[in-house]
């Protein structure tokens, strides 16, 4: 009686190797999907906060926090969640517990691949510091958006700059 030899072959175990190898990628790539989907979901749940709190300065103080003190990369009339003036922000804006900041919060919403919230408040569009706000966040998956709020601004809409660069925003003017 002769001997055989049982096992696989070299094609058959590549075949497996590959199966694997697909199955692998699909649910990595699910599963990066939906972490970003859960970013963005608590983006615009810090958002609506964020403007529920500034409503509620607003109503209190008949003006919007205006950006002092040492001042942001961004600028002067910045405050922004991935730099030390998001702490001044957290301070002047009583309004709320816990001022959020972007889940990644990392660079800025103004510039492609820079994941944080920045709060801007000067003297632009015919309206005085404090009497109008712009927010500036950006999705990972989700498709940008902008909100206007109250008031117009004759010279040209604050906030479309960014939202032109991928960012969203919302804007409130007075």
């Amino acid at each position: 009686m002769a001997k055989t030899k049982s096992g696989f072959t070299i094609i058959e175990l590549v075949i497996v190797i590959v199966i694997i190898g697909i199955l692998a990628t699909i649910t990595l790539v699910a599963y990066n999907g939906t972490q970003g989907r859960g970013r963005d979901a608590k983006r615009r749940t810090d958002i609506n906060n964020m403007v529920k709190a500034l409503e509620l300065y607003y109503a209190d103080n008949g003006t919007y926090p205006v950006p002092s003190g040492s001042p942001s990369p961004l600028g002067s009339s910045w405050y922004a969640s991935s730099d030390s003036t998001w702490n001044t922000f957290k301070t002047t804006l009583t309004t709320i517990d816990n001022l959020p900041s972007d889940p990644r919060n990392a660079g800025s919403p103004l510039a492609a691949g820079g994941y944080a919230y920045a709060y801007y408040s000067g003297s632009n569009c015919g309206h005085t510091a404090g009497q109008w706000y712009l927010i500036v966040y950006r999705y990972e998956v989700q498709t940008k958006e902008k909100y206007s709020g109250e008031g117009t601004c004759p010279s040209g809409e604050l906030g479309d700059t960014y939202y032109a660069g991928g960012a969203s925003y919302y804007r409130v003017l007075r």
